[in-house]
């Protein structure tokens, strides 16, 4: 993990230390990128959405529940995307720092949004089994790196994202059938376990390879995090984005409607 070092990039931050880091131990972290201050006002305008209803309905693809221990019930786990309903969150997404860092440290010319989501996780809320981002989709692209910008102060006890330190390159790790699919723990065995613990502002990059996982937020405080992910390349095209979408919701009106849930809808 890194601060922006002295005799960095001076555009960007990024030096060659970050970039060994993200190729050789598949994450990194960049201490203080936003301003708290920034940060808590993009949580604030997001948790504000929570008051819509046309967001949140059970019926909206936008939203997702979760298992919530504390209240041993449902509970709203996320708004995927959110950036087109929070100008706020779509501003750190598109700031400059943030998209200069991950050109810089993939050495790429251009990187564009691809995916983005608000992770609430209120107290008491389960977390991910081991995963990878990774979905062998025709439109789903392997330079797929996702930014995690802490809105929220996060540490084990309270649910942070675990990584397995060189991991990703062992490249997908499940199926390429088109499925999303949980790890065994075997697969990341040998790797040593990091909890990318971080203050609000900081922000942890990793590849689509990275396996990760997160726990319980056993805190009385919410962990939200902002993930945002980006295309670089020839993958770098807006259009690429809205047919990632167009795939998702495809997926996931058959993953609820195996479960009985039909007449989904998005907005």
């Amino acid at each position: 993990m890194t601060r922006l070092e002295a005799g960095a990039d001076a555009g960007t931050g990024i030096g060659d230390a970050e970039r060994a880091q993200l190729e050789n131990d598949g994450f990194v972290v960049l201490r203080g990128l936003f301003d708290a201050a920034a940060v808590l006002a993009a949580a604030a305008e997001a948790q504000a959405l929570l008051q819509r209803e046309d967001l949140t309905a059970r019926t909206n693809l936008r939203a997702r529940r979760t298992w919530n221990m504390a209240s041993n019930g449902e509970v709203l786990e996320l708004l995927d995307p959110v950036v087109d309903v929070s100008p706020l969150c779509a501003s750190l997404a598109n700031d400059p720092r943030l998209v200069q860092a991950i050109t810089a440290l993939r050495e790429v010319p251009e990187v564009a949004l691809y995916k983005d989501k608000l992770i609430f996780k209120p107290p008491g809320t389960v977390g991910y089994p081991l995963h990878q981002d990774y979905i062998a989709w025709p439109s789903f692209p392997e330079s797929f790196t996702t930014a995690v910008i802490a809105l929220d102060a996060s540490a084990q006890g309270s649910g942070a994202v675990e990584v397995f330190r060189g991991a990703h390159a062992r490249g997908c790790l499940a199926p390429r059938d088109g499925g999303f699919h949980m790890l065994d723990e075997k697969t990341v065995a040998g790797h040593e376990r990091v909890f990318l613990e971080m203050e609000p502002g900081d922000v942890a990059i990793y590849g689509c390879f990275m396996p990760h996982r997160s726990g319980i937020n056993q805190s009385g405080a919410p962990r939200r995090h902002l993930l945002v992910s980006y295309a670089d390349g020839a993958d770098a095209d807006g259009g690429r984005r809205a047919d990632h979408y167009d795939d998702f919701h495809h997926w996931l009106r058959e993953v609820y409607g195996s479960m009985g849930i039909g007449d989904m809808h998005f907005r």
